[in-house]
């Protein structure tokens, strides 16, 4: 079933549910109430450029972990043919 869910399109590889008490959402919340507080101390100019900073750096951060999702298949392609064409000097 995962494959041919692949196939249609219906796997979105950075869509996961998080876990209410995990390491990730307690992160993220403490992140989030950061930039609140950091938030009140600007002035309207200041908040557009903050605003643009943690934008390009989701941006960042998207291309980056794509990137990896990407290289984790590339990677293990390379494991699989190894395994099945690889060679040793030593054994048959």
């Amino acid at each position: 079933m995962r494959l041919q869910d692949l196939y249609y399109g219906n796997v979105i590889p950075c869509q996961h549910d998080v876990r209410k008490n995990s390491d990730y959402a307690k992160r993220s919340l403490e992140f989030l109430e950061m930039c609140d507080r950091l938030e009140k101390r600007l002035s309207a100019d200041d908040k557009k450029l903050f605003n643009n900073i943690t934008d390009m750096q989701g941006m960042l951060s998207e291309t980056i972990v794509a990137e990896s999702y990407i290289q984790g298949f590339r990677d293990c392609a390379e494991l699989i043919i190894d395994v099945m064409f690889g060679r040793s000097e030593n054994l048959k």
